[in-house]
């Protein structure tokens, strides 16, 4: 029969006596084969954890990829929402706008029905394309309308006699005045304050040089005391074309430009149409 046991000696140095074990076949080879598992299972824990976190960098890199991904996303979705704010509030500016010359245009007779614009009340509505194209087909529209109507100064400058009675400067009575004199540099350009034909261009009695404009809707205006008369009857001419220059041709005390407004033949007071304000 085999011995079950396995003689281990110890050899002493310095003296020291030599000391034996024995030791179990059996249970030595448990111990071993379980030294082998231990060593073996930490091992493949050592590998697959490794592996684990070489897999983890990659889900990490990929998940900072995706968060740069999402930020660039953001702040493209931040740039059009700002721009469609932007958008919308300028489509709500353009809207008041045409609200304010449609009102205008009605009380002063020259547009008898409302255009429409004011119906967008809702974000969707300011968004929707046909809604945009119809504010611009207004605007156009308003555009037209307005340029026909003799707004603002034909000259920037101090008024110094406004429309209706006043102390004539010659005769010292009240007379009633026609229009607004504005004082400014002798020779500043006079420019026309609405589309229109020049009808008269030459030298009237008591006005000097003057030119005489008729425009749409029963308009029509008057310029006088110019120094030099730039256009001539027949011309048609658009808001902002200089028609003369300023100066104190006629009944005058001084450089100045006399302005007048009739509509259908009937006095308007200029200061009506010329600090028109949207």
């Amino acid at each position: 029969m085999r011995d079950k046991y396995i003689n281990i000696i110890l050899v002493g140095y310095g003296g020291k006596k030599a000391k034996s074990f024995r030791i179990n076949k059996r249970t030595l080879k448990f111990f071993l084969i379980g030294c082998t598992a231990t060593l073996t299972g930490l091992l493949i824990f050592a590998v697959a954890t490794f592996y684990q976190n070489l897999s983890l960098k990659t889900e990490v890199s990929k998940l900072r990829e995706e968060k740069r991904k999402l930020t660039v996303l953001l702040a493209k979705e931040k740039r059009r929402t700002s721009y469609l704010e932007q958008f919308r509030e300028k489509v709500e500016e353009l809207e008041g706008k045409l609200i304010t010359i449609d009102k205008f245009l009605r009380k002063k007779g020259i547009r008898k029905v409302p255009s429409g614009v004011g119906g967008a009340r809702s974000r969707i509505d300011i968004f929707d394309v046909e809604y945009v194209s119809f504010l611009q087909d207004e605007a156009e529209k308003a555009y037209k309308y307005l340029s026909r109507i003799p707004l603002g100064p034909p000259v920037w400058g101090r008024i110094t006699s406004r429309f209706g009675y006043r102390r004539d400067p010659f005769t010292g009575r009240y007379e009633f005045h026609d229009g607004v004199d504005i004082k400014a540099p002798w020779g500043t350009p006079v420019r026309a304050t609405a589309e229109g034909k020049v009808i008269y261009a030459g030298w009237k009695a008591g006005y000097g040089k003057t030119v005489i404009i008729r425009h749409a809707y029963g308009f029509r205006t008057l310029y006088s005391h110019l120094s030099k008369i730039k256009v001539r009857a027949g011309r048609w001419v658009k808001p902002g074309d200089i028609i003369g220059y300023v100066g104190s041709t006629g009944r005058s005390t001084g450089p100045h430009v006399h302005y007048e407004v009739w509509r259908h033949s009937r006095k308007q007071n200029p200061l009506k149409y010329m600090y028109v304000r949207w």
